[in-house]
């Protein structure tokens, strides 16, 4: 299997919505809401292909840190005085896993991030999955998990990690 890659596209809302439920449960959102971060960041939206097929989705964009936006809830616009890149949502089907794509992923975001000039990258990890972001470099901050859950972990790590 060779999987890559790409910028994510409106279109492809509906297949990410589908894929999020099926991985992440509750937590997974509506294709309106992942259509509205694709087209408020779209430099921070990418999907994993395997040829046609979607096997995985990173859906991020700039925020504040120890504040993510609410889940299910819209953004409308992203707010002045951004200090995080936030990684929404990164979900590997099994048909992706094995392929170290979000080893591949972390330096396309970390570039993405020190880009607008963000030094830090954020995340919420669900599920026992904070073990998995420790591994990346992601260190458990007090705070910011908030409605997300009690087995969730704020995390975050600098973009020169």
């Amino acid at each position: 299997m060779t999987t890559c890659w790409r910028p994510a596209v409106p279109a492809d809302a509906a297949a990410i919505a589908d894929l999020a439920r099926a991985e992440l449960g509750d937590y997974g959102e509506a294709a309106d809401l992942y259509a509205e971060r694709i087209a408020l960041a779209p430099d921070g939206c990418f999907v994993l292909a395997d040829g046609v097929a979607i096997v995985g989705h990173c859906i991020s964009h700039p925020w504040r840190r120890l504040a993510p936006p609410a889940m299910h809830a819209r953004l409308g616009a992203i707010p002045a005085g951004v200090d995080c890149w936030y990684l929404h949502d990164v979900v590997v089907a099994p048909a992706g896993r094995g392929t170290k794509a979000v080893e591949r992923l972390l330096p396309i975001l970390a570039d993405t991030a020190a880009a607008h000039g963000i030094a830090t990258l954020a995340l919420i990890a669900v599920g026992g999955a904070d073990a998995y972001w420790a591994r990346q470099g992601f260190v458990a901050a007090a705070g910011g998990a908030l409605g997300f859950g009690k087995d969730a972990v704020y995390m975050e790590r600098p973009v020169a990690a």
